[in-house]
């Protein structure tokens, strides 16, 4: 698996052109592993890691670690800052602008849109404003975004929609949780990083906490149809569902199998049905990306 990927990401980037990656570094397995894979695939003199903490972050030194055992260069952006300007902006002022007569925009307070954010929401704000600065820093030094998001979590809509989930390529998207696992000790990673407990770093939780069960069961389901308790395959399958408005466009991704390569290769015409199958379909017009993520034989 791992020589397949890095010769994908080796054709990805002679294909599209691209100079390097810039990826963010949570200190998770996931960026671990997508870092790794690109420097193996193009040099870590090409990979740039961004530690994006929202204040205190209580483990930003594995994300150090990470940076510091692969030998890439990183940069530290604190977006607290930014966070809490978002929140001030949106509480405090219950103003809209509409077109004026004279062409520019007048203000007005309407009582009718008063609220306050979510907590969903709030959990929102900072992959979103991780992903702006990614893309911010990956235009400026003429780099491109890569994804860290796994199979898993995408399954579930365990992900933010416009923030982890955007990327320009996403060399794991096609593997579940234990398959980044198996692939991190593959590529020689410190094992406690690799291994560490799951958590998103947003809600205070765990990966399993917060769904509800466990990544083996999940897996499990994605891969046999079952995780072998009727009770959380209902409740898997119900994520999944409620979750589909995330699965759209996808990042450029290696395909695993048959069934993954249904998420990047289909027509307009090739509708599914969400409650009989398990494919991730949703109504993504037909893309050719055929020279970029081949079936794994």
């Amino acid at each position: 698996m791992k020589d397949k990927l890095i010769k994908w990401i080796r054709d990805y980037t002679e294909l599209t052109n691209a100079k390097g990656y810039v990826l963010g570094i949570s200190g998770g397995k996931d960026s671990s592993v997508v870092a790794a894979l690109l420097c193996e695939a193009i040099g870590k003199d090409k990979v740039l890691g961004i530690l994006m903490p929202n204040g205190e972050q209580k483990d930003i030194s594995d994300s150090y670690e990470v940076c510091e055992v692969l030998g890439i260069d990183y940069q530290v952006v604190n977006i607290r800052e930014s966070y809490d300007a978002i929140f001030k902006q949106i509480e405090s002022t219950p103003e809209v602008l509409y077109p004026g007569d004279d062409g520019g925009y007048c203000a007005r307070t309407n009582k009718a849109l008063e609220y306050g954010i979510t907590k969903e929401a709030a959990i929102n704000i900072a992959p979103r404003l991780r992903m702006t600065t990614l893309y911010t820093i990956a235009q400026s030094v003429g780099y491109r975004v890569a994804g860290t998001g796994n199979r898993s979590e995408r399954y579930v809509g365990y992900c933010t929609k416009w923030g982890d989930m955007a990327a320009d390529i996403n060399p794991i998207a096609g593997l579940t949780m234990h398959e980044v696992l198996n692939l991190g000790d593959e590529l020689g990673l410190p094992h406690h990083l690799v291994h560490k407990t799951p958590s998103d770093g947003l809600c205070g939780l765990s990966d399993e906490d917060k769904m509800g069960f466990t990544y083996r069961q999940l897996d499990d389901y994605i891969l046999k149809g079952s995780s072998g308790d009727e009770k959380v395959d209902k409740v898997i399958k119900k994520k999944h569902l409620m979750s589909a408005h995330k699965r759209g466009v996808y990042a450029p991704a290696y395909c695993i199998d048959e069934v993954d390569y249904a998420h990047y290769h289909w027509r307009e015409d090739e509708c599914h049905d969400f409650e009989n199958d398990h494919l991730d379909m949703t109504g993504v017009p037909y893309c050719d990306w055929t020279m970029i993520c081949d079936v794994e034989e």
